[in-house]
């Protein structure tokens, strides 16, 4: 074996392009990193075929190889080059971060995005300095994503240059639960950006200014909301949605009780016979309890409200209630 391999990579050279191929082949099919620099003149080479397979070579075998191939790939003056080194970063882990600071000051844009991403994972204030201050928008977006990244950091942030960073900001702002200034926030809720995640913190931090938000809602926040809602709060008594509530924001809390047992009966009816609520989503409400027809309480209530209600899509909820419970008791 090792024979062959020495006889494909002195082939490599051979003047007859087939013969050159032949030797490509022959190295991968032996599947051995050691070989991986008898590619490296390959990616000078003029026949893309071969570049492109000095580039398979160093996919496959680089990070086995170590920080001098991807260094190689990084270093060399062909940009798809370049960015295919950039793509190893990732994978290179812990000593490919000084790579990942050189290549921060590659020219190509793409190559940079790729370096801040793999900066990501190291716990260092020097990276986090290098990202959230470099010239590229998209850098400095990744920068924002940080894990370690300080709250100080994030509010400066909020006022960068780009719309995108601005955003990062944000996002980042609102995770971390950073203190900020609710005035600070509004110029994203009149762009409408991140309204639902915004919401959300002025429910925790200041809920005394929730009402004057429901204005800013639009149909697809109120889906966002209402899906936050099914996979965080587990009961009434949860601090977000007694403020939803308290600042008429109904409908969320209604689809939110609306997959809910016996537990919330209290909220499911108060829901039901409030006026200001959609009487679409009212009425979804009584239609979802057919499945409890069997219980008087049930059947009281909604006879109650027929007695009452003029909104005709309640009328016949009630009634398909009242029929549902006839048929059981038959």
């Amino acid at each position: 074996m090792a024979s062959d391999i020495g006889r494909a990579m002195a082939r490599l050279k051979h003047r007859d392009i087939r013969t050159r191929r032949r030797a490509v082949r022959t190295l991968f099919e032996q599947d051995d990193p050691t070989v991986l620099e008898a590619f490296k003149p390959l990616l000078d080479d003029k026949d893309p075929w071969f570049v492109s397979k000095a580039l398979d070579a160093y996919r496959m075998w680089g990070i086995t190889a170590g920080v001098e191939a991807v260094a190689t790939l990084l270093r060399h003056k062909n940009l798809d080059v370049r960015r295919a080194g950039a793509n190893l970063l990732i994978p290179l882990g812990q000593p490919g971060k000084s790579l990942a600071f050189e290549a921060l000051t590659d020219t190509d844009a793409v190559v940079q995005k790729k370096a801040a991403k793999a900066l990501l994972m190291f716990d260092d204030d020097e990276v986090v300095e290098r990202l959230i201050q470099h010239q590229n928008d998209t850098v400095r977006m990744t920068g924002m994503q940080h894990p370690t990244i300080g709250g100080g950091a994030l509010l400066v942030g909020l006022n960068d240059p780009h719309a995108g960073v601005r955003e990062a900001a944000l996002e980042g702002v609102l995770k971390h639960d950073v203190p900020v200034d609710m005035e600070a926030l509004m110029p994203f809720l009149k762009r409408r950006q991140q309204t639902v995640k915004i919401l959300i913190w002025v429910a925790k931090n200041e809920p005394d200014r929730l009402q004057e938000l429901t204005a800013q809602l639009q149909k697809k926040d109120m889906k966002e909301l209402s899906d936050y809602l099914r996979e965080e709060v587990m009961d009434s008594n949860d601090p977000l949605l007694v403020h939803l509530l308290e600042a008429g924001m109904l409908e969320p809390v209604a689809r939110w009780v609306i997959r809910l047992g016996a537990s919330e009966d209290v909220l499911r009816w108060n829901l039901i016979n409030d006026s200001r609520l959609n009487v679409i989503e009212r009425s979804k409400l009584l239609e979802r309890l057919i499945g409890r027809a069997d219980e008087p309480e049930i059947i009281e209530r909604a006879k109650r409200l027929l007695e009452i209600t003029d909104e005709e899509l309640l009328k016949v909820a009630c009634e398909n209630l009242s029929t549902a419970a006839s048929e059981l008791d038959s």
